[in-house]
């Protein structure tokens, strides 16, 4: 399958120093039941479906030659009989329908990221790349990161860490020059119900990457209440990032607008607690990590 692109996001702030660009892949290989960016689960393309955006004309119907659209069923679109064939994006004059994932052409990408060059360059900024997951479509980002080194472009990689060691040795480590790792649950049972694979194999690319002296590496936790926020979970991951001679790390907030967007994709969330983190959470949270220095918290 050719590698889709959710979103490019330019001028953020949020995913690395300086102005940058987000590039957004479609596709994961852990399925984490509170997934901030549930579109991009899927390596898939899908539409998704805005009910805010809907005027309720019912042009799509006309046109939906799979029958897939019913304006009775809460998500607008049974995905079984979508065949993907976009009329109702067409059709559509709202933008209440729209496609989710998009294939672009390196040099496409790469015109479109150098756009910014100029605000990469005076800010210490560059391109993040994010998902989903990056390094499932290695090859691609191979080539991409080629053509951005060639530019001077300073790059990001957010990651889950799942992924081949050796590969991503040969083929994306060379051009990258920070990385944000993901780490969520330290116990592998824990890990494998709530995100879908063991994490032997993120740990171990973590141990691995670490040793490398010349590139930054940033581990950050998700802190997710009941799942990878509670106390336990977080005391032994401190204690394993102590056993790895880490000072630094980020702290992730839970944010429950991700919730929301499950519906627009036809999900329905397994984790759906509405609010965010209060102050007593917090609190313990900072005890636990007290040690180290964090940022985002």
């Amino acid at each position: 399958m050719k590698p889709l692109i959710v979103d490019v996001r330019r001028n953020s702030l949020d995913d690395g120093p300086g102005i940058r660009t987000v590039i957004f892949f479609k596709g994961c290989p852990l399925s984490c039941v509170w997934c901030q960016n549930p579109e991009t689960k899927s390596m898939s393309q899908e539409i998704s479906f805005i009910k805010n955006n809907c005027a309720n004309c019912k042009k799509c119907l006309e046109v939906c030659e799979s029958k897939a659209i019913d304006f009775n069923y809460n998500f607008r679109i049974f995905r079984d009989k979508c065949n993907l064939c976009g009329k109702c994006i067409d059709e559509c004059q709202n933008d209440a329908f729209k496609f989710a994932g998009k294939y672009y052409e390196i040099k496409d990408l790469v015109a479109l990221i150098l756009k910014d060059k100029t605000f990469y360059l005076n800010s210490g900024g560059g391109v993040t790349f994010s998902g989903g997951e990056p390094t499932f479509h290695m090859e691609y980002l191979n080539k991409l990161l080629i053509e951005l080194k060639k530019e001077n472009i300073h790059i990001c990689l957010e990651t889950c860490g799942y992924f081949n060691g050796e590969i991503f040795n040969n083929f994306i480590l060379p051009y990258i020059d920070l990385i944000y790792f993901d780490l969520k649950i330290f116990d592998p049972k824990l890990h494998l119900k709530y995100c879908k694979v063991p994490n032997q194999i993120i740990l171990n690319n973590f141990e691995q990457l670490i040793k490398i002296k010349k590139i930054e590496i940033l581990p950050r936790i998700p802190l997710i209440p009941k799942i990878t926020a509670t106390k336990d979970n977080l005391i032994n991951l401190a204690n394993y990032l102590k056993t790895q001679n880490i000072k630094k790390l980020a702290l992730l907030p839970y944010n429950p607008l991700w919730i929301s967007k499950t519906e627009i994709i036809g999900i329905k969330p397994e984790y759906k607690r509405t609010n965010s983190m209060n102050q007593k959470e917090k609190d313990v949270i900072k005890e636990i990590f007290s040690e180290f220095e964090y940022k985002g918290f």
